[in-house]
C-alpha cells in the first residue's frame, strides 16, 4: 500500500470521526401485492422460475423513505431513497394517470417559488423540454421546474426537479411513495447541478453522506440518511470503515473480486462490479451465478434448515470480506397457504445487468453502513450495529 495511499486514509478516516453531519429520520414501507395469495403464487414456488422469484421477492419489497416538503407554502411529500440514481423525480400534478392520482403530488401552480423551465440542455448534449427516464421495472416521462426543497431543515432554493407527467401504470400504482429523490453520482444526472446532494451547503464543505437501513420497527435502531457525515452510533462496535475507490463516474459501484457461497466461487469475474443501491430490495447476480445458487437451494428452503445455510461472502479490493450468513440473505416468510415457515432468498437474477456487475441492494445495505464521498470518490463501508446486534 502506497504512501500516498495511507495519507489519504488517514485524511478521510480524520474527516468522518470529526464530521456527525446532518441526521434525517427514515421510515420502512412494505409493498403489497394483492395476487400473492392466489393460486397462481401457490403454484409458482414449486417450479423454479424467473416468474416464481420474482413473486416471492414482490412480497417482501421493502421501501426506505424520507418526508420532503416542496415549494412555498410548503407541499409536503414522500420519496424513496435511492442511491441507484441522482434525480430528484416528484409525482406531478399535471399526471392524471391513475396511478399518479392515488399519491401526493407536487403542484407547481400552488407554489409561488416555482419556476417551469420550458427547455434545457441535457447531460447528453441535447435541449429537450422533458425526458423519458427507464428504471428496471418501468418508466416516466417528466418536465423541469426549480423550486425549494427541503429535507427536515435542510433546504435547497432553487433545487431541479423532474415532475412526472407520465409512467408505467401497473408497476408505479403500487408503490407507497410519491417521488424518487436519488442520491447517485452528480454526473449522471439529467442536468450539470441537479442533484439535491451536490446543491445541499454543508457545515464542512464537502459532498459526502452516510446511509442505516435498518430492518427493524424499533424507533432506536431507525433508519438513517447522514448528510454531510456519518452517526458514530451507528457502527458495530470496534469497527471501522473500509474504503474502496469509486469505479464509475456515473454510479456507486466498487470493484468485487470474488463472491463465495461457503467454500465454494459462484461468480465468474474478470472485472466484477458492485452496486450500492438503496433503492433495490435484493442483491442481483448475472444469470450464471444465479443458476450456481439455484442447483445449491433452488427457490426456497425450509427455515428450520436456515442455521446451516453457507455464508455469502464478497471479497473486495485489498482482500477485505464482506460476509451475510444465511439468515441475513434469507427472507422467514409465513404464509397462509403453508403448514411450515419457509425462507426464501434475498437473491435474483437479472439479465439486463449483463455478466459483470453485481447490485448490492438493501439486504447488504441493511448489515452494512456506508459512507459514500463524492469529492474523493470513495465509498466507507462498516458493519453497522444492527449487524452487531442480531
Amino acid at each position: 500500500m502506497s504512501f500516498k495511499y495511507l495519507l489519504l486514509l488517514q485524511l478521510i478516516l480524520l474527516c468522518v470521526a470529526n464530521n456527525q453531519g446532518k441526521s434525517v429520520k427514515l421510515s420502512k414501507k412494505q409493498a403489497h401485492h394483492k395476487h400473492h395469495k392466489s393460486q397462481k403464487f401457490l403454484d409458482s414456488i414449486m417450479d423454479v422460475n424467473d416468474d416464481s422469484i420474482e413473486l416471492l421477492l414482490q412480497k417482501h419489497e421493502n421501501f426506505y423513505l424520507a418526508e420532503m416538503t416542496v415549494g412555498t407554502p410548503d407541499q409536503k411529500l414522500t420519496v424513496l431513497i435511492d442511491t441507484g440514481s441522482p434525480n430528484l423525480l416528484l409525482t406531478s400534478s399535471l399526471c392524471q394517470q391513475n396511478s399518479c392520482i392515488q399519491h401526493g403530488s407536487y403542484n407547481p401552480s400552488l407554489s409561488t417559488t416555482s419556476y417551469y423551465i420550458e427547455a434545457i440542455k441535457l447531460a447528453n448534449g441535447e435541449v429537450g423540454n422533458e425526458i423519458d427516464i427507464q428504471f428496471a421495472s418501468g418508466s416516466v416521462v417528466g418536465v423541469f421546474f426549480e423550486d425549494r426543497v427541503c429535507l427536515n431543515q435542510y433546504c435547497v432554493n432553487n433545487q431541479f426537479i423532474v415532475g412526472i407527467v407520465e409512467q408505467t401504470e401497473d408497476i408505479f400504482s403500487q408503490m407507497k411513495f410519491d417521488g424518487i429523490l436519488g442520491l447517485g453520482r452528480i454526473k449522471e444526472a439529467v442536468v450539470k447541478n441537479a442533484s439535491y446532494i451536490h446543491n445541499l451547503e454543508y457545515d464542512n464543505d464537502t459532498r459526502n453522506f452516510s446511509l442505516y437501513l435498518s430492518n427493524s420497527d424499533d424507533d432506536d435502531m431507525s433508519s438513517e440518511l447522514v448528510l454531510g457525515g456519518i452517526s458514530q452510533h451507528l457502527i458495530a462496535p470496534g469497527e471501522e470503515f473500509k474504503f474502496f475507490d469509486v469505479t464509475s463516474d456515473n454510479l456507486w459501484t466498487i470493484n468485487i473480486k470474488a463472491v463465495f457461497l461457503g467454500d465454494e466461487r459462484i461468480d465468474d469475474c474478470n472485472n466484477c462490479q458492485g452496486l450500492i443501491d438503496s433503492g433495490t430490495s435484493f442483491i442481483s447476480f448475472p444469470v450464471y451465478a444465479m443458476e450456481k445458487f439455484y442447483q445449491k437451494f433452488g427457490i426456497y428452503q425450509l427455515c428450520s434448515n436456515i442455521d446451516s445455510f453457507p455464508d455469502l461472502t464478497f471479497v473486495l479490493d485489498r482482500g477485505i470480506k464482506f460476509t451475510l450468513t444465511g439468515s441475513q440473505y434469507f427472507k422467514r416468510n409465513t404464509h397462509a397457504l403453508f403448514s411450515k415457515d419457509i425462507c426464501i432468498p434475498y437473491i435474483k437474477n437479472n439479465p439486463i445487468i449483463g455478466d459483470e456487475l453485481i447490485v448490492l441492494g438493501q439486504p447488504f445495505l441493511i448489515h452494512h453502513y456506508v459512507w459514500f464521498d463524492e469529492d474523493q470518490s470513495k465509498i466507507g463501508i462498516v458493519k453497522s450495529k444492527q449487524q452487531s446486534h442480531q
